[in-house]
């Protein structure tokens, strides 16, 4: 061991391995097809925005956008959507007799929200404020939100918010600010007659970005944009890079049509945008045409040189029962970033409904020209419909709750989670309830479905942290969703399940109960990715300001919330911090551990090991027999290095390693499996792993040192910089970085979970 550490501090032998590591290699690619409509186009229409430093909040300058106060847009015609409201309204209830329970099928088995295990801990940690309601007042807010290693980022229908992981708040940015270098062709005909709206913020973790979509259109429809912003590096204050892309255009074609309810999605190459499209002219009564997705290649929109952005659409789906496709939701891909090699979308129905099905597009290659489409019907759905609007506490105005649309989308390791508004008519005590599904994606499959009973809930905030073992139905999102119900059953003001309870009734109808105010038509989720538990954000009714009339009492706020992991002890001998994370190396197989029992966490960690840890924690377990299989890996079956032979434990990862670029071995034909490894190593093989496959190794990193101990002059240099920048490590004391010590197993668990696993 003395001698491993003293070998790797003289110099010469770590400067060859350096040599060889940080040479760069080749990765490969896929298969796919499909039926609906597809074209090509591109926008060349982009701008940058950088944040003020320091950084301020301010009125917003010139003049405000157009007030966001609009009633939902359904797909289906308003008296269509009267009559599948109508089917649940016998059923709605502003009180209860128990307290909610979660009900899981197959099979039934009611139990109480969060018990008797959760993936996050049932109390926040942090909660704090979120963007209040300013003057002049705009309904709804609809608040989303993202974080990333050191930032929280809040948004709603109007502006942008930087927080701190405390709850403070950085910087507050109005729209029409953020995106001023475009007002002049999102909004041709000024910023009055002009709406910015449906924000959907995310923190891409696979690659280190934050991506924030918004929708702008004129106030006579003419003209509508997909705005979609992302940052240089892993921070809001790295800048961002804003593209406009034409929502009315189909490829390159004109339509007419303008844009509602985009989401965002992303797997390891592409991003992919997906919402409706309306048209005033529509012989449809809701003015609905069509749902369509949009796909970005990442080498494209995280291209902070390119001048135009290429993109393919996919418009005019359709479901298997002949029904239009609508709100295609993209799926956010987390875990093992290799181990998928397509990218997924999930719709419900509104049309026909009650219905017991839903839709999930299987795009197998994103580069691909024609991008296609492999339609996957999945059924046994309990008979769903579209929610009643939400009784409030002594009042007789009630809450939008939204459409049966699915709201939020994940994948990880095999299996797709979903979130959605739902009515139900079975039972008494569902027709304003969330409901959660499980699909095997190897057989596109429903694994299970989870739904709150004696409650009246919706726009959960929902996402799927790694402490959810695969495949199964857990539900956390209960804990979190919009309600008009207390935790004892009791009718209660709209507030925030175990999070914010409302303060005062949501009214701009004037009390009339056959007016529906509109609530909203999301709540934010998002994994930590250091920390692994859950943000949320949502809204809930404040209490209006005194002496401030604003017409009846419709005032909203925002609030956000921290919500930590909660792991299972895998290990006797691993003490917190570094024992959740040790957990979860064990929940998804990455170790067992030095032991059956133990995990030996301060023991050193050899190459052949930690090319096991990585590998399987982006690619998962080998195929037998290295046939291609789904939710493994193949590799070259001859062998690259002397010192790792087809006998040995790790030659698939060791091998899977190289064929990855990730590592070109210790000389020119070995790989020296059992010399341990250096922090610096660690840093090169945990970036690579994570960007080379995207951008080699040419990526962003901050140019200031982070470490005193790390010079710009180093060769490592720019990974520890990204690896610091990325949240992996904070550095072995608060100025240095130990760049030749050698790396332990309880950190080695940190940066792999951290890295690929988040």
């Amino acid at each position: 061991m003395n001698a491993d550490r003293r070998r790797w501090k003289t110099g010469g032998r770590s400067a060859l391995w350096m040599a060889f590591w940080l040479a760069s290699l080749t990765h490969s690619g896929l298969d796919a097809q499909a039926p609906y409509n597809t074209a090509s186009g591109k926008s060349t229409t982009y701008a940058f925005y950088g944040p003020p430093q320091p950084p301020v909040t301010k009125a917003p300058t010139g003049l405000p956008l157009a007030p966001y106060t609009q009633g939902t847009l359904p797909v289906v015609s308003p008296s269509q959507r009267a009559a599948d409201q109508a089917m649940t309204a016998p059923y709605v209830q502003s009180s209860f007799s128990s307290p909610p329970v979660i009900q899981v099928s197959p099979p039934v088995v009611p139990r109480a929200p969060g018990t008797p295990a959760s993936p996050i801990l049932l109390t926040p940690t942090q909660s704090f404020q979120g963007i209040q309601e300013a003057l002049p007042q705009q309904q709804p807010p609809s608040p989303d939100i993202a974080a990333g290693p050191s930032d929280v980022i809040l948004v709603i229908n109007s502006s942008i918010a930087q927080y701190t992981k405390t709850g403070t708040q950085v910087q507050l940015t109005a729209f029409q600010d953020f995106f001023s270098s475009l007002l002049p062709t999102i909004c041709p005909t000024g910023l009055s007659r002009c709406q910015i709206f449906d924000p959907s913020i995310r923190y891409d973790q696979l690659h280190g970005r934050f991506l924030f979509l918004a929708t702008s259109r004129t106030s006579d429809l003419t003209v509508s944009y997909n705005l979609i912003a992302v940052t240089n590096g892993a921070t809001y204050n790295s800048g961002w890079k804003i593209w406009a892309l034409n929502a009315g255009i189909d490829g390159a074609t004109p339509t007419g049509n303008y844009a509602d309810f985009w989401r965002p999605g992303f797997d390891n190459r592409a991003v992919y945008l997906a919402g409706n499209l309306y048209n005033v002219n529509s012989p449809l009564p809701s003015g609905f045409e069509y749902a369509k997705i949009r796909v970005l290649l990442k080498s494209d929109l995280y291209n902070l040189t390119a001048t135009s952005l290429p993109y393919q659409d996919l418009f005019k789906l359709m479901n298997a029962d002949g029904s239009l496709a609508d709100s295609i939701t993209p799926v956010h891909q987390r875990g093992m970033p290799s181990a998928v090699n397509s990218q997924l979308l999930v719709n419900t129905t509104n049309f026909n409904l009650p219905s017991t099905f839903l839709t999930v597009w299987k795009i197998v290659d994103p580069t691909a020209n024609p991008v296609v489409a492999m339609q996957n019907t999945v059924t046994g759905l309990l008979p769903y419909t579209a929610p009643s609007p939400a009784p409030q506490l002594n009042w007789p105005a009630v809450l939008d709750a939204g459409d049966a649309r699915t709201l939020k989308a994940v994948y990880r390791d095999g299996f797709l989670y979903t979130a959605r508004d739902t009515g139900y008519t079975d039972v008494r005590n569902a027709a304003t309830t969330v409901t959660f599904d499980v699909i095997d994606t190897s057989r596109m499959a429903l694994v299970s479905q989870a739904r709150l009973l004696n409650t009246n809930s919706f726009y959960p905030a929902f996402d799927v942290p790694a402490t959810v073992p695969a495949g199964t139905q857990y539900a956390t999102a209960d804990l979190i969703t919009g309600t008009t119900t207390a935790p004892d059953g009791s009718a209660a003001y709209a507030g925030i399940s175990n999070l914010k309870a409302g303060q005062g009734i949501f009214d701009l109808t004037g009390g009339l109960s056959f007016v529906v105010n509109r609530w909203g038509d999301y709540f934010g989720g998002a994994v930590d990715p250091i920390n692994g538990g859950l943000w949320t954000s949502g809204e809930y009714a404040a209490t209006p300001q005194a002496g401030v009339s604003l017409g009846f009492a419709g005032v909203w706020g925002t609030w956000a919330g921290y919500f930590p992991w909660l792991t299972t002890s895998a290990f006797t001998d691993v003490a917190q911090p570094f024992a959740d994370y040790a957990n979860v190396l064990s929940l998804w197989g990455i170790t067992s551990g030095c032991t059956a029992t133990t995990f030996c966490p301060t023991a050193t960690i050899t190459r052949g090991q930690f090319a096991t840890f990585i590998i399987r924690s982006m690619e998962g377990s080998p195929c037998p027999n290295n046939t291609p299989c789904t939710g493994g890996f193949t590799y070259t079956a001859a062998p690259y290095f002397t010192d790792v032979l087809a006998a040995d434990s790790d030659f698939p990862y060791v091998q899977k390693l190289r064929d990855l670029g990730i590592t070109s071995g210790c000389t020119a034909t070995t790989f020296c499996p059992n010399d341990m490894v250096p922090r610096w190593a660690a840093a090169v093989l945990i970036v690579r792993g994570k960007l080379k496959a995207l951008l080699g190794d040419s990526f962003t990193y901050p140019s200031t040192p982070s470490f005193e101990d790390v010079a710009p002059s180093s060769s490592t240099f720019s990974y520890i910089q990204k690896l610091f920048e990325l949240g992996i490590t904070t550095g072995c004391t608060a100025t240095t970085f130990c760049p030749d010590d050698l790396i332990t197993r309880q950190q080695a668990a940190v940066f792999i979970v951290r890295a690929f696993l988040n």
